[in-house]
């Protein structure tokens, strides 16, 4: 099975946060479909580093969170020379600007997909999809996407239970990026690290750009969950 490449394009010049994005959507395929990541924040030269894994032939999927901004702006990069370089291997933006903007990305000609809000069951329906080299069905939720030069979207899902999703793989991130790398010194503490404890928004403020994805709509973790969550991460 075709292996997937996931990439957290720079976001900031100051001390990288821990990518929970890209971690959610990576725990969404964890034992169906191998996968790495690559962490903009951390690396000097992140297309290179993508570029290294995409000769060994074994990544036909490249999935990338994008936020206005210099998260754009890499991801454009990226993107953009993995589909000059490599036609073959399929790419897939998540985050708040493919959403909203979906069809200047579309028609770009290097975005195959966007996820439209979480992932967690789009994502893996999606490549089950792309290895099969099936058309993408119009079932799978939170999903946008051409067919035959016309934009479809899917029907978003209710926010899922949160405490339903799987764990988030520190462990194997650990082993591509010291979680040391991303403990940081804030008003907090001297290792801090950050963690999301819920889901959405449940306003609708007018100068906001995530009000399309979430819809006013927000889900939390039980105290429970959030407790041994931040129990394990301490330890």
């Amino acid at each position: 099975m075709n292996k997937v490449l996931l990439f957290n394009p720079r976001a900031a010049e100051h001390k990288p946060r821990i990518p929970n994005s890209v971690l959610q959507v990576a725990a969404s395929i964890e034992g169906k479909y191998e996968w790495s990541i690559v962490d903009g924040n951390i690396e000097e030269a992140p297309v290179a580093k993508l570029f290294h894994y995409l000769r060994t032939g074994e990544y036909a999927y490249f999935g990338c969170t994008v936020m206005p901004g210099p998260q754009l702006r890499q991801a454009i990069i990226a993107s953009s020379e993995i589909r000059k370089n490599f036609p073959s291997v399929k790419i897939a933006w998540g985050g708040y600007f493919p959403s909203n903007q979906p069809e200047v990305c579309l028609r770009s000609g290097y975005v195959d997909a966007i996820i439209n809000g979480p992932g967690d069951k789009s994502f893996p329906a999606l490549l089950d999809a792309w290895e099969k080299n099936e058309t993408v069905p119009g079932e799978i939720p939170n999903l946008i996407f051409l067919r035959e030069g016309r934009m479809i979207t899917t029907q978003k899902d209710a926010i899922y239970e949160q405490d339903t999703l799987p764990d988030l793989p520190y462990e194997k991130l650990d082993a591509i990026y010291p979680l040391k790398r991303y403990l940081g010194k804030t008003y907090l503490g001297t290792r801090t690290i950050a963690y999301h404890s819920s889901f959405g928004c449940p306003f609708t403020c007018s100068f906001c750009a995530v009000v399309p994805v979430y819809n006013a709509r927000w889900k939390g973790k039980s105290a429970g969950k959030i407790y041994n969550d931040i129990k394990f991460l301490k330890e």
